[in-house]
C-alpha cells in the first residue's frame, strides 16, 4: 500500500501475523456469543433502511473475511462495497468469500492509515465494522467516528458490532463468568482442545492483540459528538454489543 507506515501499531500487532489471523477466522463463532445474531441485526437495519434504494454504497471497516458484506449482499445484490482491512490475509479471505459478487473494491489499510490521510475513502450510505474498532484507544475511536460521520451521505447509517468495557469490576466479573461458561460448552461440543476459555478472556484486554475496549456510554457519546443522530444500542450481551447512529 502506498505510503504505509510500518511503525503503525497495527502492523506491529499479532493481527499482522498469518497464524493469529487464521486462528481467529476459524474460531470466531466459538469465541463470540450470538455472533450470527448480531450480524443479522446489522443486516436487518440495512434492509429496513435501504430496501427501496437500487444501489447502496457500503463501507466495511476492518472487514476480516468479508462476512458482513456477504450478509448485506444477500439483502441487496446491486450494492457496491469498499472493504478495508490492515491484513492482507484477511482481504484475501474476503476476496475468496465474495468472489461471485461484483462492484466490490478491497483496500489494505489500518485505521491509522485512514485517520492520517494516507488512504482516502469516498462517501457511503452504510458503514459497518465488526470486532475491530476496539483496537483503538478512546481518542482514536472518537476521531474515527468523526471521520465516519463526515463520510456518510445524508440519511446514511453506521453500525458497529464490538466488545465494550463494563462500567464496573463487579459487572465485568459477571460478564466474564457468563462468557466463560458459554465458551466452555461450545469448546466441548466441537472438541476444541488447543486452548481454553480463560486464554480468550485474557486476550480481551491484551496489548499484544491491540485490544483497548471502552465503555458503551463513552462511545455512544462520541457518536453524538460526531454529529450522528438516533444513536442507540441495538443489542447487548455482556461485553458484546451492536450500536450505531444515523447521519
Amino acid at each position: 500500500m502506498p505510503g504505509r507506515d510500518e511503525r503503525d501499531s497495527f502492523y506491529q500487532s499479532a493481527w499482522a501475523q498469518e497464524e493469529f489471523s487464521k486462528n481467529y477466522l476459524e474460531k470466531a463463532d466459538s469465541y463470540i456469543p450470538e455472533r450470527r445474531r448480531m450480524i443479522g441485526i446489522m443486516s436487518s437495519l440495512f434492509d429496513y433502511s435501504f430496501h427501496d434504494k437500487r444501489e447502496t454504497r457500503v463501507l466495511d471497516l476492518g472487514c476480516g473475511d468479508g462476512v458482513l458484506t456477504e450478509a448485506l449482499v444477500t439483502k441487496q445484490n446491486s450494492l457496491s462495497a469498499t472493504l478495508v482491512d490492515g491484513s492482507q490475509i484477511m482481504l484475501q479471505k474476503a476476496r475468496e468469500r465474495l468472489k461471485l459478487h461484483r462492484q466490490l473494491s478491497f483496500v489494505q489499510a489500518s485505521f491509522q492509515d485512514i485517520l492520517t490521510g494516507r488512504v482516502l475513502l469516498e462517501n457511503y450510505d452504510f458503514c459497518v465494522s465488526s470486532m475491530a474498532i476496539h483496537h483503538l484507544d478512546m481518542k482514536e475511536k472518537a476521531a474515527l467516528y468523526m471521520y465516519i460521520s463526515g463520510h456518510l451521505n445524508s440519511g446514511g447509517c453506521f453500525v458497529n458490532i464490538d466488545v465494550v468495557l463494563p462500567p464496573s469490576e463487579e459487572l465485568e466479573g459477571w460478564y466474564f463468568s457468563h462468557w466463560r461458561n458459554w465458551m466452555q460448552k461450545v469448546f466441548d461440543r466441537i472438541n476444541i482442545k488447543d486452548e481454553v476459555p480463560e486464554d480468550v478472556i485474557l486476550r480481551y484486554k491484551d496489548p499484544a492483540s491491540m485490544n483497548r475496549p471502552d465503555t458503551l456510554e463513552d462511545q455512544l457519546g462520541a457518536l453524538k459528538d460526531a454529529g450522528l443522530s438516533e444513536v442507540d444500542c441495538y443489542y447487548k450481551n455482556g461485553i458484546f454489543t451492536v450500536f450505531g447512529g444515523k447521519k
